[in-house]
């Protein structure tokens, strides 16, 4: 197992990386927490009052630490004497994984910004559609983190991520039809349908660092 010791052995080299890499990892998680919650806060109380604010208000606040420790970590990786032939690996899984919470960041300031109407026959598949998406979140982070740690694991990661995206896209293309089903008029159908395609490329690109971490692997196990 040559890859497994020289994945291992990227993080030893460091341990102020190694801690960095895995409170980024944790960014995004909250990132999502938070994103659920501020849905949550959006069709109880409208994107005027205090919960939302501080909520969104919460989720840049995680955007911009994720972000000092990106430039942190990548840093790192091109500054030290790590291995050459990981340290891009590892610079582009935190690249794409920094998207994740880019793009919920981005569809945050839009709800508030644009404050869509969300009609009753929605809310259930909206609601499923960002818990699903979260899952697929999830997945992708244990792939992640199965690279750093256990590339045996890595296959059985990927393989949750890809059915859990798969999920979120059938949800996402329910959820439209339903919108596009209800009274509401079609400049307001459109723009709703703007955030659920949004939020199901949120998942899209949970899959996509998967399938990265995927190709990543199969590098070091042949």
């Amino acid at each position: 197992m040559f890859g497994f010791s020289r994945v291992t052995s990227l993080l030893s080299q460091s341990k102020s990386t190694e801690a960095s890499i895995y409170t980024f990892i944790e960014q995004v998680t909250l990132s999502h927490h938070t994103f659920v919650q501020l849905w949550k806060a959006y069709l109880r109380h409208g994107a005027d009052s205090e919960e939302f604010k501080a909520t969104l208000n919460e989720l840049q606040r995680i955007e911009q630490h994720a972000d000092n420790l990106k430039r942190e970590i990548e840093n790192t990786l091109y500054r030290k004497t790590l291995i050459p032939d990981l340290r891009s690996d590892v610079a582009s899984l935190i690249e794409l994984t920094d998207r994740l919470i880019n793009k919920q960041e981005t569809i945050g300031l839009h709800l508030d910004i644009e404050k869509p109407l969300i009609p009753a026959e929605v809310e259930e598949d909206l609601l499923l559609l960002i818990d699903v998406v979260g899952e697929t979140i999830d997945h992708a982070l244990l792939c992640a983190n199965s690279f750093f740690t256990d590339l045996q694991r890595v296959q059985e990661y990927h393989k949750k991520t890809i059915m859990f995206e798969s999920d979120a896209d059938k949800v996402c293309t329910r959820a439209k039809t339903i919108l596009f089903e209800t009274d509401l008029p079609l400049i307001n159908k459109v723009q709703l349908r703007y955030f659920f395609d949004r939020i199901d490329q949120v998942a899209n690109l949970a899959e996509d660092i998967s399938d990265r971490i995927s190709i990543f692997t199969l590098k070091r196990v042949q």
